[in-house]
């Protein structure tokens, strides 16, 4: 009695660890669809790719990011600033030779009273012109920019390999858990198996 007991114990928890053990496995294995006649076996992930790609995007795009969280961290971020410091830097590095180059007649008129006046008005004339240039900037990301096909595209491209190798790496205690859990219950049957046949 105590030898079937412990083999419906024994066996109970050997068929609830690899139960688990492939099932955690399936996740992601096998990676490319096998057909087997009947049925068709593919990993969750793998198979479903597509799928969770589109979930994510949408859940990340909806709960977590939008274009419009960052047009506001941008409209908060100096960009006038930024903008002036920039044109001053090119204006600084490009005005002198671009005229000279291209108009090498009026390089003996060029002094550097002259060329600071010349690099005011354009620097001015563009910072009057601040805001139109900067909504024009929040309008074409919004356009252009679109974080759902961003994301899906980054998913489909992603290595599945190496997918499975961070999530098992960051999920090792917890999957491990399920096999012991899965291990647990399966002895736990065993123990009602041979209960059962006490009775039978």
């Amino acid at each position: 009695m105590l030898v079937k007991a412990a083999l419906l114990i024994i066996i109970g928890s050997m068929i609830g660890w690899i139960t688990n053990y492939i099932a955690i496995k399936m996740l992601f294995r096998p990676y490319k669809e096998i057909n087997l006649g009947f049925f068709k076996i593919q990993g969750l992930i793998p198979k479903r790719r597509c799928e969770i790609g589109l979930s994510l995007a949408e859940t990340i795009q909806n709960e977590f990011i939008s274009m419009d969280d960052i047009t506001k961290k941008l409209e908060n971020a100096n960009i006038e600033v930024q903008m002036e410091t920039v044109i001053e830097d090119i204006l600084e590095k490009k005005l002198a030779s671009e005229i000279t180059s291209k108009f090498p007649m009026l390089a003996m008129f060029l002094n550097e009273s002259t060329l600071n006046k010349i690099k005011e008005i354009i620097k001015n004339s563009i910072m009057e012109n601040k805001d139109q240039i900067i909504n024009m900037l929040f309008e074409s990301l919004e356009k252009n920019v679109d974080f759902k096909e961003i994301i899906v595209e980054k998913v489909d491209a992603f290595s599945l390999e190496e997918l499975e190798r961070i999530v098992f790496s960051l999920a090792k205690k917890e999957l491990k858990h399920i096999e012991i859990v899965g291990a647990i219950l399966g002895a736990l049957i065993g123990v009602a198996q041979f209960a059962i046949t006490l009775f039978v």
